[in-house]
């Protein structure tokens, strides 16, 4: 997941260090300030420097939990500063991440035509598919990929898909959710979801998902302004 998906507010739960739940409501991550701001209905008043978490959800499962000390807390608003994330296990399943692989594909079938009545009503048959044809994949998650290539494809369009390098995957059934580009481009941006992801491609792709996840931390081991003061 790039870093820019949490420019926007995201889902949130507010958590004491021991874990226990405070408040649910939404958090939103400066980089810039490298701070953190969570707001709900009603957050509890908290004393300046005093450390907790807030804990990113998302489809109901947590994927990363940031931890920082209190800067400021009103009724609406908390900010924390010094923060420190951490990418948790869940993060991978419902995740995608940026990335750059190289993969062929190969049709497996046409999208199914509905017979017509009136021949001189049909359109015209787009041309053939090829039989394969190399794509970039630039985005990669357990259940969906998106990709680039020059080939024309259709909503429902199946195909199998192999992949040499950074990961090995062998015959995965693919399916086109969405065209992502449209227009006179050569290049044509797709959305596919994974149809079937068992044995050795779930071990493979799990594993480099896991791998993708742990590598999107967004901040440094900060030092806790009440113990800089110290320094």
């Amino acid at each position: 997941m790039s870093n820019d998906k949490l420019t926007k507010k995201f889902t949130a739960v507010l958590k004491t260090m021991e874990g226990r739940i405070v408040e649910y409501g939404t958090a939103y991550v400066s980089l810039k300030d490298q701070s953190l701001d969570f707001t709900s209905d009603f957050v509890p008043i908290f004393k300046m420097g005093m450390r907790l978490k807030v804990v990113h959800v998302q489809r109901d499962i947590e994927v990363r939990s940031f931890e920082g000390e209190v800067y400021l807390s009103s009724q609406h608003l908390l900010r924390l500063v010094a923060i420190d994330d951490e990418i948790l296990p869940g993060a991978s399943s419902v995740e995608s991440y940026d990335t750059k692989m190289d993969g062929q594909a190969f049709i497996q079938n046409l999208p199914a035509e509905s017979p017509k009545r009136f021949s001189f009503l049909h359109k015209q048959r787009p041309a053939p598919l090829p039989q394969s044809f190399p794509i970039s994949i630039y985005e990669v998650s357990l259940s969906q990929f998106k990709f680039t290539c020059d080939v024309v494809l259709e909503k429902d369009q199946r195909f199998i898909l192999d992949v040499k390098s950074p990961v090995r995957l062998k015959s995965l059934p693919m399916q086109i959710d969405l065209a992502i580009t449209f227009g006179a481009s050569e290049m044509h941006s797709y959305r596919c979801n994974i149809l079937d992801l068992t044995g050795y491609n779930y071990m493979q792709l799990e594993e480099y998902v896991r791998k993708l996840s742990l590598g999107s931390k967004m901040f440094l081991p900060s030092i806790p302004a009440s113990e800089e003061k110290n320094l």
